[in-house]
């Protein structure tokens, strides 16, 4: 890694930590979208009912959480009030919604219908992988908030900022958070 992507809390664990998602309920006792074939992303499109993700209003509720934390620091495995890592501060901003989040980049993968890059809605996560046909290399997610922009914790020395949501790369894929 070079560094401007270090130190983040948002990479997911290895294998050996997570086992590989299954139709059996995971954390939570959620069951792994990314079981269902039909609602894992590939090349950005998606057959998953985005009536079963969070609704518009809690997005917004979301992304205008996040954006009021512009300015505070990066931070690995945080999750506020002052610093954030990436998947702290979605976590906190989808909470202020109503809707909890585990605090994992790979946990939040599977927290909800994935959604094609070009129904996004403002509140919807963005994922970004070192391999973008391998969901276990994620290691960064953001809240898109409109106009192809998002509002991220990126990495150790950086704030939380807005960042286009092709700044860190091309994303794996998104998430509507189930509420």
């Amino acid at each position: 890694m070079n560094g401007t992507s270090s130190s983040s809390a948002c990479s997911r664990s290895s294998s050996s930590e997570k086992s590989t998602p299954s139709s059996s309920p995971g954390p939570g006792g959620v069951v792994s979208p990314s079981s269902a074939s039909s609602s894992v992303i590939s090349g950005g499109s998606s057959t998953a009912a985005s009536s079963s993700g969070a609704s518009a209003s809690q997005g917004d509720v979301a992304a205008n959480w996040a954006l009021s934390q512009l300015g505070k620091p990066y931070q690995w495995g945080a999750a506020g009030p002052q610093t954030y890592d990436c998947s702290g501060l979605t976590m906190v901003a989808w909470a202020h919604a109503g809707v909890s989040l585990l605090h994992y980049t790979g946990y939040q993968w599977d927290e909800g219908p994935h959604v094609p890059l070009d129904q996004l809605q403002r509140g919807d996560l963005l994922f970004y992988a070192t391999n973008n046909s391998d969901p276990d290399t994620i290691h960064h997610v953001g809240i898109y908030i409109g106009n192809g922009m998002m509002v991220d914790a990126p990495f150790t020395g950086a704030l939380v900022r807005i960042d286009s949501i092709y700044q860190p790369g091309t994303p794996i894929g998104a998430v509507r958070p189930a509420s």
